[in-house]
């Protein structure tokens, strides 16, 4: 699939197309309308992910954005999934993240891993347990 031809859906008027430097100040708000869920990402770490970073247009405004961040040949991650509130239930989501994993086998990487705290969403989208159910876990450093 040509990453850079836009993708026009039948269920909303929004298209899909990989990221711009132009569009860091939009993906930024986003990120930050959503600063509960998804975790910061800086101008210089949005600008180095472009090649893997993609958003949906409608009316010429940035209304959607994720990316897939590459760890290994064996594993990337799905992040900064984001789509602004009054263009939900379009399918921009979803158009997103298939756009994401169909990188990831374009490019061969057998595991896409997302972190997020609407994990149905995902299982309706083929995200499901791996490695015999084994859980993902964080440790965090505590401030001193």
């Amino acid at each position: 699939m040509d990453s850079t031809a836009p993708q026009k859906t039948v269920e909303n008027t929004g298209f899909l197309r990989n990221a711009i430097p132009e569009d860091i100040p939009a993906i930024q708000a986003l990120i930050s309308r959503n600063s509960d869920k998804l975790l910061p990402r800086s101008d210089d770490e949005i600008r180095e992910l472009l090649p893997t970073w993609w958003v949906v247009i409608e009316n010429g405004e940035v209304v959607g954005t994720c990316c897939l961040e590459i760890y290994s040949a064996k594993i990337a991650e799905l992040r900064s999934l984001a789509v602004r509130d009054d263009c939900r239930s379009k399918g921009y989501g979803s158009m997103l993240i298939k756009r994401a994993t169909s990188e990831a086998d374009a490019r061969k990487i057998p595991q896409v891993l997302v972190v997020t705290s609407t994990p149905d969403y995902f299982a309706g989208l083929d995200f499901g347990p791996c490695l015999n159910e084994k859980y993902c876990m964080f440790w965090q450093r505590t401030e001193p």
